[in-house]
């Protein structure tokens, strides 16, 4: 929610910048090389192009699978197992998905929209299944 985001100073970005040197100097690097990479292989436009049809599909997403018209407070969301975890000060919003969703399409909906904490909870199940007891 930006509600809970403040700016921070020039001053203590700098300082930030400062204090973590080494990391601000890797990240510099590999976005430096990122575009270079891009403007090589497949040039801005493209890139823009490309973009732009992701957000599409975002919103077509968005209109298929949410209730509502995007993201909403953490005490309006129905369904508790798509509730974010909320620390600190920050807010974290989260969706409601449209009711009667059929088989495939509400898993692929409800994929989309579980909060992180879940989600990898859900991808550690299926990476290390419990193994049956030995008998």
């Amino acid at each position: 929610d930006s509600s809970t985001k403040s700016p921070l100073p020039d001053g203590v970005v700098e300082k930030l910048k400062a204090w973590n040197r080494l990391d601000w100097e890797i990240y510099t690097h590999f976005n430096r090389t990122f575009w270079e990479r891009i403007d090589r292989r497949i040039g801005r436009e493209r890139l823009r192009r490309e973009v732009a049809a992701l957000r599409a599909r975002q919103a077509e997403l968005a209109r298929t699978c949410l209730q509502g018209t995007g993201s909403v407070a953490p005490k309006d969301i129905k369904d508790s197992s798509l509730r974010p975890l909320q620390h600190g000060g920050a807010r974290i919003l989260g969706y409601n998905l449209k009711q009667g969703l059929g088989g495939e399409l509400e898993r692929t909906c409800r994929r989309l929209v579980t909060p992180e904490l879940q989600y990898s909870s859900i991808l550690y199940k299926r990476q290390f299944p419990p193994q049956p007891p030995e008998t």
